[in-house]
């Protein structure tokens, strides 16, 4: 496509170009090689003005891959040389002309994220700052590239992944900036019809998704805002509320099962912030601003006491990035370290996207004293993109040491490692034969902090559909001893096996055991050699990292080699079996089994001080069982039998203790069929033979038989049958 010719500008020396622009501050988040933060200057100006000076809060919040600052001089030199470093993704060779194919020097994403076209955006907005013969080429050079793009990419043949949301988004971003910024008249009115084109797609897309979405609805809002039509700015500003208000949790958590794609996500919302203010949608951007104060905390909480957050899920080691939240939250005094921002008062909280955090204390400065750990209970639905099969994993992080870890996400490159680190197996939680459903999510039982004692326990029934196990771990936090205990129920309901409990130690830190015991040793942050106990009412085993477990990917692209401790723990069919682990790092530990006002308890020492904690896995020997009722038919005739199929399970009380009825609804009561019995696994079906027309009802109620105090009733669903008149012959 060619253009009328430039118009040739005055050379502008960079200094002046620069002076009293705002600096964009890169953050380095998870998923995202930096993200762009950015403060107008403080006199305020309008656009035309701001952009005169190299300065455009739109553009500056459009993306969020590269550093993207006017003054990156060596950046935009790079791309001229034929470089473009896409940071965590790898490096890509720009050809004088681009044959846009995946190559060897990037991942996976990077082979993707080169359709987006933002890496480029350093020609024009360098260009743009030097404003010198060496500017105008690389603004040539960028007009050129987004030229040859459109080119060789038709819309009726571009590909899932050039229109995936978070390329097309990205993309669309770049052609916002090429339509504000762009010297030559001719330039921007190009880039507007290929806003134009790219808002269709855009608005095909609904408001589900992640983090993605909320990308191509911010850019596509200010792409509607340039080029679009006033419904179509109208649309996308209520889609990127709306996305917004779908992602976070009233509580401030997120639905990626992920803390670094979540704060991933608050970073968008932030610069949503910053367009709609911009645009004059006052309403929208306090939408979005009581949004963000909500997620602050609980980031803060997420945070371990070295500033990172827990790398649960796809969560990369990262500290909460400047100039997101406000100066006065709890994000804020976690990321200075308490130096401003305002002190967190709760020492645990548990939170709706599936999480659980608890603390010894919040500690200013250089924190080598506090205790931290967290609990994977999954118990909301999280969006699968970058959520882990880890419920029931936990951290543990004490006295300045990673001593039990999660693996992180290593790379998005399709290898091995990345398959591997999703899966249960590579995590510090209960893993069992077979593979859990992801999803089945967690359900908690019990949640609460009083007394000095933290009590989370959370109920997995992932493993029960491919092999029957049911996991219940319960984690209790005695902060006057200082002292994580945790307490693992496992039952079978369809075959004996063994599941693992399992501790992933990262590296530097060295296990030993003795018996029961485990002593644990590694340096802290400073440098200083700390010590650590296990103690566990099993038989503990040390080994070192496999393809499968003790490797973590913490840092982008890096895996690092860990060990790994695990507790074996046999149960056979319709059995139960339990197993206690105490860890502390403040001596050392002992535990023993008592009884509290008639309630079973355990005795918890560490160096001679004690803290009973009644378990509250008594709990789930109380717990309803779980009941699946059908019918095979739906229709029958008079004289003809149905029958009727139940799945009957518990936690903590075998199905044979359970008394099974099945009953029918009869002259407005519910009245008894029969009595059925089930087998070792709870399941048990019987026929029933129609003896008049008419809807019939059904369901099942169990019973627990005598024995089994405390432990509730619960009634199936009711299911029907449709029976006509026999035929007369």
């Amino acid at each position: 496509m060619s253009f009328p010719r430039r118009t040739r500008r005055r050379p502008t020396s960079v200094l002046r170009r620069l002076t009293g622009a705002a600096t964009a501050t890169a953050l380095a988040l998870t998923g995202v090689a930096a993200v762009q933060t950015t403060y107008a200057p403080a006199a305020q100006a309008d656009d035309a003005s701001l952009a005169a000076a190299g300065y455009d809060v739109i553009c500056e919040n459009m993306h969020t891959l590269g550093s993207l600052t006017r003054a990156d001089v060596g950046r935009a030199r790079a791309i001229m040389g034929g470089t473009v470093d896409m940071n965590q993704y790898g490096t890509m060779t720009l050809a004088a002309n681009p044959s846009w194919k995946p190559q060897a020097g990037l991942d996976t994403a990077g082979d993707r994220y080169m359709h987006s076209l933002h890496w480029a955006l350093p020609l024009l907005k360098t260009g743009l700052a030097l404003g010198d013969a060496e500017g105008q080429a690389m603004e040539r050079r960028f007009v050129d590239l987004m030229v040859d793009w459109v080119r060789d990419h038709p819309v009726s043949k571009r590909t899932y992944w050039q229109n995936h949301p978070q390329y097309l988004g990205f993309r669309i971003g770049t052609f916002v900036c090429m339509n504000r910024l762009a010297t030559a008249p001719a330039h921007r009115d190009w880039a507007a019809k290929q806003l134009r084109v790219e808002l269709k797609k855009a608005l095909a897309y609904g408001t589900s998704g992640n983090n993605t979405t909320l990308n191509l609805k911010l850019t596509a809002y200010a792409g509607a805002r340039q080029a679009g039509t006033s419904a179509q700015r109208t649309t996308l500003r209520d889609q990127t509320v709306n996305v917004a208000r779908r992602l976070a949790h009233a509580d401030g958590s997120d639905l990626e099962g992920a803390p670094g794609y979540g704060l991933y996500l608050g970073t968008i919302m932030h610069r949503a912030h910053q367009v709609f203010t911009r645009y004059g949608a006052t309403s929208s951007a306090a939408k979005i601003a009581s949004m963000l104060q909500a997620r602050g905390s609980f980031y803060a909480h997420a945070s371990r006491p070295d500033r990172n957050l827990e790398t649960i899920g796809d969560t990369h080691l990262q500290r909460i990035p400047a100039g997101v939240f406000s100066a006065t939250s709890e994000a804020e005094w976690v990321r200075t370290s308490g130096a401003s921002g305002a002190k967190p008062s709760a020492l645990y909280k548990r939170y709706a996207g599936g999480y659980a955090f608890g603390r010894s204390g919040w500690v200013a400065g250089t924190d080598t004293s506090s205790t931290f750990y967290s609990l994977r209970t999954a118990d909301r639905y999280a969006l699968p993109s970058h959520r882990h099969a880890d419920t029931t994993a936990m951290t543990w992080y004490a006295d300045g040491v990673d001593w039990v870890a999660d693996p992180g996400p290593y790379a998005y490159d399709g290898s091995g490692l990345r398959s591997a680190v999703v899966r249960r197996n590579a995590h510090s939680a209960l893993v069992a034969p077979g593979t859990p459903n992801r999803s089945v999510y967690g359900s908690v039982k019990a949640a609460s902090s009083a007394g000095g004692i933290d009590r989370t326990c959370v109920y997995d029934a992932g493993y029960l559909a491919s092999s029957g196990f049911e996991l219940a771990r319960c984690l209790y936090y005695l902060r006057a001893i200082d002292a994580v205990v945790v307490e693992d129920l496992v039952r079978s309901t369809k075959q004996s096996g063994t599941v693992q409990q399992q501790w992933v130690l990262p590296s530097g830190v060295t296990a030993r055991t003795s018996g029961r015991h485990v002593a644990l040793s590694s340096p802290d942050v400073t440098g200083v050699t700390r010590n650590a106990r296990m103690l566990t009412s099993g038989v503990p085993r040390v080994s070192g990292a496999t393809t499968t477990a003790g490797i973590l990917g913490q840092v982008y692209g890096k895996s690092t080699r860990g060990s790994v401790v695990r507790v074996p723990l046999s149960v056979a069919t319709g059995k139960t079996t339990r197993v206690v682990t105490v860890l502390t790092s403040s001596g050392t530990p002992g535990v023993a089994r008592t009884t509290v006002r008639g309630h079973k308890a355990l005795r918890v020492t560490v160096n001679g001080r004690v803290q009973t904690v009644t378990t509250s896995v008594n709990e789930f020997a109380r717990l309803a069982a779980k009941v699946s009722f059908a019918r095979s038919k739906a229709k029958a005739k008079v004289g003809q039998k149905v029958r009727f199929s139940t799945r009957v399970t518990s936690l903590g009380l075998p199905a044979k203790r359970a008394k099974v009825v099945l009953q029918e609804r009869r002259k407005g009561k519910w009245r008894k069929v029969r009595t059925l019995r089930t087998k070792a696994n709870g399941r048990v079906s019987t026929k029933v033979k129609m003896t008049s027309k008419g809807t019939k009802r059904y369901r099942v109620v169990v019973r627990a038989k005598k024995g089994s105090k405390g432990w509730r009733t619960v009634t199936s669903p009711t299911v029907t049958v449709k029976v006509k008149k026999k035929p007369k012959r």
